[in-house]
């Protein structure tokens, strides 16, 4: 259906090839038949018949091709695929003088446009939409914790851990020291001596001391 729009339109798919000699329209038409071949219309091969060589324009030998197998964009869109190697395959393959005629090949441009008119330039690779771009690799799962992995794990503290133990063993501490204080002063402090009365020495109703009757000696 589109190749029908195109050809109502005027719009073909054209090869313009830079050369010198006199063309071999028949082969060059085969030539690039079967260069399309395999290239486009899911490996079909595009009759000749379906090509027209014009060569108004001196120095410029231009196939048109309107063909139901492929549309015009599709062909077109061809020497895009690896748009300098392609490119310089079919030069090398247009330049065999003795199956095209052709001598002197320096270029081919290829476009899309109204029939009985050369290229003035190649359509643009780049207007092709880009692909999309890959999606980033998923990263690598962790890998699961071995036995030995949990038992290290369970054998250290944690800060936290270590933070709660010393608070533990100085309010321990504290508390002992709370408890064994009277005894701890004794350590450093001497008991004061005390007076012991005199089992001999009664005191008198004055408030004098006088001595016992076992102090008084005959």
């Amino acid at each position: 259906m589109l190749a029908v729009v195109a050809a109502l339109l005027g719009q073909v798919a054209k090869v313009d090839i830079r050369a010198t000699g006199t063309a071999n329209a028949e082969q060059l038409k085969l030539v690039l038949s079967g260069f399309y071949a395999g290239r486009v219309g899911g490996g079909s091969t595009i009759p000749t018949t379906d090509m027209a060589l014009n060569t108004d324009t001196p120095g410029a030998y231009v196939i048109e091709v309107d063909s139901s197998v492929a549309t015009e964009t599709e062909l077109d869109a061809v020497w895009c695929m690896s748009e300098t190697q392609t490119r310089d395959t079919f030069i090398g393959l247009a330049a065999q003088t003795a199956i095209t005629g052709l001598s002197g090949v320096t270029d081919v441009v290829t476009c899309v446009g109204a029939s009985g008119e050369g290229c003035a330039a190649s359509t643009p690779c780049s207007s092709d939409p880009a692909p999309d771009p890959a999606p980033d690799p998923a990263p690598d799962p962790a890998p699961e914790p071995t036995p030995e992995d949990k038992d290290d794990d369970k054998d250290e503290l944690s800060t936290a851990d270590i933070v709660f133990i010393v608070i533990g063993v100085l309010v321990a501490v504290a508390i002992l020291v709370f408890i064994l204080w009277p005894w701890l002063k004794t350590c450093w402090t001497t008991p004061e001596p005390r007076l012991l009365p005199n089992p001999y020495v009664t005191s008198s109703p004055g408030g004098l001391a006088l001595p016992s009757l076992a102090d008084v000696r005959v």
